[in-house]
């Protein structure tokens, strides 16, 4: 199959950014949205702002994929929470035949086995960029890196080489990859510094600079591997094994270029979105909550974890907002789940 148009089902941030800069490359993309969101792109397009540039792009967006009248030949970007997303396959699987294949470009691991109940042919995409969705119609690329797509289980076909082709075509550097889920477990890894960025109320370029958050950030993600080593996953990066001192070192080199990034600038993970906008609900059971599962059942303890997934949940319940849960207080936190004092120092510089 050749991949004639692309629907973007849950064009939020991400799905937007997508969708519309494969819209400006010239290939035929359509954006399914909130209703709020549709309805500014159609009065005054979509608002795409890159470091670099701002576009105004007049792209096609709609409320229900039933208005996209989608037929042979589309291919579903799959762009929803993973709450969401058996509730949106039940929807799909309606209206596309079970051959459509879905690009799943969401954070997590749970959602390819959900969508392959609907459809044959499933395709998990590593998306490593961020970006923001202030207002309807208006989406905010702040980080850019690249992506990676492969077949679900395993693997690479023709339709991920097109996929690749047509992402890099449009400005997003995309790579195919034989393993997909195994990148995609090691990007849930970095994912469990979403939740710490939500409760203290810090953006990713902050916490690049700031050695405390640095720290943490690296013992948040090495409880996160200690608990895939018992179950025996083996998570991976674009470029091999997945190295997090590697990482934290590149982090840790570029603070005089993250020091001072201005607002329109700074990255913000969705479950900090979330909880500024009080959303009833996060990713944080798909991500920390995963590790939290899967070290009760390996028996590796996970104090760190289990107090970010109880934090975010506090501040949902609360409604509160972001930022309930500077480092000093979620230390203690970590500390009463550890048994330790309350001067356990996981996270200190």
């Amino acid at each position: 199959m050749t991949i004639r148009r692309y629907i973007v089902y849950g064009a939020g941030a991400v799905g937007s950014v997508v969708g519309g800069l494969l819209h400006r490359a010239g290939y035929a993309a359509c954006l399914v949205g909130r209703p709020a969101h549709v309805e500014a792109i159609r009065a005054r397009g979509l608002r795409l702002e890159t470091p670099t540039e701002t576009l105004t792009l007049d792209i096609p967006a709609v409320s229900h994929l039933a208005e996209a009248a989608p037929g042979e030949g589309d291919a579903i970007l799959l762009g929803v929470k993973a709450t969401q997303t058996a509730a949106a396959m039940a929807d799909i699987a309606r209206q596309v035949p079970p051959t459509t294949p879905v690009l799943c470009l969401q954070n997590g691991i749970a959602n390819e086995a959900i969508v392959a109940e609907y459809v044959t042919q499933v395709y998990p995409v590593l998306v490593l960029f961020n970006a923001v969705l202030p207002e309807p119609g208006r989406v905010v690329l702040t980080i850019m890196d690249f992506l990676a797509v492969g077949r679900f289980p395993k693997g690479t076909d023709a339709l991920t080489a097109q996929v690749a082709a047509d992402f890099t075509a449009a400005g997003l550097p995309t790579r195919e990859h034989p393993d997909a889920m195994a990148v995609k477990w090691g990007k849930l890894i970095g994912n469990l510094n979403n939740a710490l960025l939500a409760v203290t109320d810090c953006y990713w370029q902050k916490a690049f600079a700031t050695p405390e958050m640095l720290s943490m950030m690296r013992a948040v993600m090495e409880e996160g591997l200690r608990v895939l080593a018992a179950a025996g996953i083996s998570p991976a990066d674009v470029t091999g094994r997945f190295d997090i001192r590697a990482q934290v070192e590149a982090f840790a080199a570029r603070q005089a270029e993250f020091a001072d990034v201005p607002p329109e600038q700074r990255g913000y993970p969705s479950m900090w979105q979330d909880l500024h906008f009080r959303r009833p609900e996060t990713e944080v059971e798909y991500l920390n909550g995963e590790i939290v599962r899967l070290g009760e059942r390996y028996g590796v303890p996970t104090p760190i974890n289990r107090a970010l997934l109880a934090a975010v949940r506090e501040s949902i319940e609360t409604g509160k907002g972001v930022g309930q849960f500077p480092l000093e207080r979620l230390r203690e936190r970590i500390a009463h789940l550890a048994g330790s004092p309350a001067s356990f120092d996981v996270g200190r510089a």
